[in-house]
């Protein structure tokens, strides 16, 4: 099992991209959520983009993570990229569109 991380670093066009690697569960959710809050604290971002293709498993707390910094960010949080599982876990709980993948 790899070692979850979450790396913050600007973007061109005012937003901040997020590229998370390893599982995403409750024990690593609140290092999702510190690099999270630190990339806004420390970018005030127009948007955030988060890269998920790393992350091959994802429970129900990554999904709760992700709702909550949705919110964080007033809706301005994107997921640009996905392994299958998590690809596929987003689609069961209908919230592709939310953060703004498509089926």
């Amino acid at each position: 099992m790899t070692a979850f991380a979450a790396l913050a670093s600007p973007a061109a066009d005012g937003a901040v991209i997020v590229t998370a690697t390893g599982e995403l569960d409750m024990t690593s959710a609140p290092t999702l959520i510190e690099s999270l809050r630190d990339a806004i604290r420390a970018y005030a971002p127009s948007r955030v983009d988060l890269d998920l293709t790393g992350v091959p498993f994802m429970d129900s707390t990554g999904i709760q993570v992700l709702v909550a910094a949705q919110k964080d960010v007033d809706g301005d949080l994107r997921i640009i990229g996905t392994s299958p599982a998590v690809h596929r876990l987003l689609q069961l709980t209908g919230l592709l569109e939310t953060f703004g993948l498509t089926d």
